[in-house]
């Protein structure tokens, strides 16, 4: 187990006949009760699940039990699944949304922080349908919009180039709204993470 960086073993009497399982906490109560403890007094109950159970179905045991044993297409234990599993997963799956919130929250921060809200209105609204009163009413359009006007985008006095700025906004738009509708996973999703770090960045460094 400390050789492979196992927390969890199972305890199996041939391939599909689950005995229980050894872990960390359970050895250390056995040596703990009795430090000659046999390894059968370190088995503690295991539960396990098929690969065809949703995720979300199974979290009731993941959290009763710590982790998970997993039975393949032949009935057989192939896998194991951790509370720090699911967490990395969802942790994995929620970054490029964070990083999105992110943005929206740096681009609104520049424009609310550099250009005046009645110009700003007057560029996003110009007839008053969408009655805009406020920054925090703005959509990722309006940031497009808003920037992408070159009398707009001299008043921030940014080193940088508009056009390629707000080319590079429109790829984020594009990604914005796969990620947004599930589309296209690798589009919006890790792949996007470097891009939309950069213009985190980017706003960030250049609007103080």
């Amino acid at each position: 187990m400390r050789l492979n960086g196992y927390s969890q073993l199972p305890v199996l009497s041939g391939p599909r006949n689950l005995r229980g399982a050894v872990t960390w906490e359970s050895i250390a109560r056995a040596r703990y009760a009795n430090p000659e403890a046999p390894f059968s007094d370190a088995i503690v109950a295991a539960h396990a699940v098929s690969y065809a159970d949703h995720l979300i179905d199974v979290l009731p045991d993941l959290e009763r039990f710590g982790f998970l044993l997993v039975k393949d297409q032949t009935n057989q234990i192939a896998g194991i699944i951790t509370v720090a599993d699911v967490a990395a997963e969802y942790g994995a799956t929620a970054r490029p949304f964070l990083l999105i919130g992110d943005l929206d929250r740096q681009l609104r921060r520049v424009i609310s922080e550099s250009l005046a809200l009645a110009e700003v209105i007057e560029l996003c609204d110009p007839d008053g349908r969408r009655k805009l009163s406020a920054f925090d009413q703005l959509s990722y359009g309006d940031y497009q919009q808003v920037l992408g006007n070159p009398e707009q985008w001299d008043k921030l006095g940014w080193p940088l180039d508009r056009k390629s700025f707000t080319a590079r906004l429109d790829e984020l738009r594009e990604i914005r709204n796969e990620l947004m509708h599930f589309n296209d996973k690798d589009k919006a999703g890790d792949s996007a993470i470097p891009m939309l770090r950069n213009v985190i960045e980017l706003l960030r460094e250049h609007s103080g």
